[in-house]
């Protein structure tokens, strides 16, 4: 069925269900696109937390903690090894305003 696009064949895999041989011939499985999305946006995560600066005691100059290897924990959804990167991760919602999940 390529003639009806990776829309519809991604579609037809979902209601098979996962392992089915729909989800198996995609290709474009969440099975490897999941991951390689978590890992660019880590790479971003990386670069923001690159630029996180703190006033040096001293009063002389800025220190920037975040430039280090970042530890992610992908089922909870954050960083471990250091707190101030994860406020890249989600959002903060005005008062008035959410994100229904």
């Amino acid at each position: 069925m390529p003639e009806n696009g990776h829309q519809i064949l991604w579609t037809e895999a979902c209601k098979a269900g996962f392992n089915s041989k729909e989800h198996k011939e995609l290709t474009s499985s969440f099975d490897f696109a999941g991951p390689l999305t978590e890992s660019v946006l880590m790479g971003n995560l990386a670069i923001r937390s690159y630029t996180v600066r703190t006033p040096k005691a001293d009063g002389k100059g800025f220190s920037y903690p975040g430039r280090k290897q970042l530890t992610w924990d992908g089922k909870n959804m954050k960083i471990t090894n250091f707190d101030e990167a994860n406020q890249f991760v989600k959002r903060e919602y005005r008062e008035g305003w959410s994100l229904n999940a």
